[in-house]
């Protein structure tokens, strides 16, 4: 039997021309020391990897298709799928698309949504989610890229009950912005991306006033249409899955790691991910956020390593 595969995929906000930017960084070289062949992706549309201009080639059932491919190539027939945000997204949907190439699956941040017949705009779903709206729009690729410094240092928002990373501002000023400056309801980041004001402080921050600026370069050289062509995919999603009759298997183990503090995990849909997947294994991370990996590198290192093998825990 081979080493064990563990793939990675990486969501939007954690998109890496280099190895050595964030992303998973925290997490390969322990997960590789335990004897794990680790294969961190670039998705579709980000770092090196190609950049489609149609929508249609960012939906989860070509993602996943790229994927199988992908494993096809490498001469894998199963892995353990590892995903955080829009990675967790695509991870989950593996499962559902490809069940016969997936070992074990590891969601981060992301709840299961199962297929329905019914399509509901994310808005609909939670006004948390009212910055799906404003990415969907076209307009959005051009006025974000012009402010990309803005937009990045708001998505990378510390949002966990602990200190923030970096230079950035610890006052008593500095956290009143971060309480104030959100992007997730409807017409906030818009409102943010095409405001002519030049008084914009930056929220204290889980990553680097040099880790920003390389993440402002990647962008910039990148692009944004890839990154924000995922949001464009809603209904082209649900008219591929509501009749595919598509669920997850009973024998697949699931591993589901979130922080409470994640404004874009809905409660009721973290809690009710139980219903809908048989063999589940749930961590909650009480006071944290929605960047896991970084707020808590230790502990996600050490729940999957544990889920991999249960023998790690006695």
């Amino acid at each position: 039997m081979g080493t064990p595969t563990t793939s990675l995929t990486k969501g939007q906000e954690e998109q890496q021309r280099r190895e050595r930017l964030y992303g998973w960084k925290h997490q390969i070289t322990p997960w590789a020391n335990a004897g794990y062949r680790v294969i961190a992706l670039h998705m579709l549309g980000y770092g090196s990897s190609d950049k489609p201009a149609e929508p249609s080639a960012y939906s989860t059932k070509s993602l996943c298709d790229d994927l199988a491919q992908l494993l096809d190539r490498l001469e894998l027939q199963t892995v353990v799928l590892v995903g955080h945000d829009w990675g967790g997204m695509v991870a989950w949907r593996f499962a559902l698309w490809h069940p016969s190439r997936i070992y074990k699956l590891v969601a981060i941040s992301v709840p299961y949504f199962p297929p329905s017949q019914e399509y509901r705009k994310p808005s609909d779903i939670s006004p948390w989610f009212g910055y799906h709206e404003y990415f969907a729009d076209l307009v959005s690729t051009k006025e974000i890229e012009n402010r990309l410094d803005v937009f990045l240092s708001t998505l990378f928002k510390a949002s966990s009950r602990r200190p923030a990373t970096g230079d950035s501002p610890q006052s008593s000023q500095a956290e009143e912005t971060r309480k104030k400056v959100s992007i997730l309801f409807k017409g906030q980041i818009q409102a943010l991306m095409t405001s002519e004001e030049n008084t914009f402080e930056p929220p204290p921050m889980v990553i680097s006033q040099e880790e920003l600026a390389e993440y402002v370069l990647d962008f910039t050289k990148g692009g944004m249409n890839g990154p924000l062509s995922y949001y464009r995919t809603d209904r082209i999603r649900h008219e591929e899955e509501k009749d595919a009759s598509l669920s997850i298997s009973t024998n697949l183990p699931v591993l589901f790691i979130y922080g409470t503090r994640d404004p874009t995990c809905i409660p009721a849909y973290a809690e009710g991910t139980a219903s809908h997947v048989e063999n589940l294994t749930v961590v909650r991370l009480e006071g944290i956020g929605h960047w896991v990996l970084l707020d808590e590198p230790d502990r996600v290192v050490k729940e999957v390593l544990a889920f991999l093998n249960p023998q790690s825990r006695l």
